[in-house]
Order: C-alpha cells, then structure tokens, then sequence
C-alpha cells in the first residue's frame, strides 16, 4: 500500500506541469477579456515566443475604434467533438515574435479576446533556460495546456 501510494505521488509531480497556462475565469461572452496567465514553477528560467502586433475585437462591430493590441504567446483551440482544432487566430500583418523569459516562481498575464464560441483551451510551447531563439522552434519544446473554459 505504502509503495503504491509512493509510486503514484512521483507520478503526479512528473505528470505535472512545471509551467502552466491558466484563465482567471471558466466562463466568457463573446468579445469579453479574457485574463491569461503563465507561471513557471519550474527550478529554472524557461523561454516561449510572444506574438506581437495581435489585435483583438472588442465588440462584434469590427471598426477600429473596437480593436486593441493583444500580444498571445499561446494559441487557441476549440473542441469539436472528441477532437480540438486549433484556431485561425494567427498573427496580424506587420506583427513581429520575440522570445520572452520567464525566471521561476514568476507569472505574467495576457489579456485577450475571442469572437469565436465554443470550449476552448490555451496550448503554449515553451523551452527550459533563457533561449533567444524560441520563436524559432529549437529542439527540446515542451508544451502545456490550459483547463478548458467556454465562450457563450
């Protein structure tokens, strides 16, 4: 029993991610801000690759007036049936991608909209150490996945 127990604790902390991508919040409207965080409860430092120059729309009416700038290190999925399907809520004509640091025990939020509806997730890819070429796509990803949260 005690082995068991022992067994199953060492695999929950593998199975756990060290950086996790999360909503402060399970439920949104459309158009709605929607709060993303990243934390690293990793030992060390990890890199990913922020999309800058990403707009979303504030109101469905589309005028410029209802964009604002969201930079998204993640991108979107909505689940169809038994499957998730990423979104075509890509890059901006003109965005530039940087990779971005994050030292353990830190978090940083992204604020960002989706006109979509559905059940959605976030799915960041991210490195271990300071890696300027993140956004490259370097050998060694990892990726983690936010809990589903719905937009109605």
């Amino acid at each position: 029993m005690l082995r068991t127990f022992i067994v199953f604790l060492l695999l929950s902390q593998i199975v756990q991610s060290q950086v996790r991508v999360s909503t402060l919040g399970a439920e949104f409207k459309s158009h709605d801000q929607i709060n993303a965080q990243i934390t690293n409860a990793a030992k060390g430092t990890v890199s990913y690759c922020v999309e800058f120059g990403q707009h979303s729309l504030k109101a469905a009416s589309g005028t410029v007036e209802d964009m604002e700038t969201t930079p998204i290190p993640f991108y979107v999925q909505r689940q169809n049936g038994r499957k998730w399907a990423t979104l075509l809520v890509g890059p901006d004509i003109g965005s530039s991608r940087h990779a971005v640091g994050l030292k353990p025990g830190q978090s940083q939020h992204y604020p960002f909209r989706l006109s979509e509806r559905g059940r959605m997730r976030l799915v960041l890819d991210y490195w271990d150490g300071e890696n300027e070429k993140a956004c490259e796509h370097p050998k060694g990803t990892k990726t983690t996945r936010s809990n589903a949260f719905v937009v109605n």
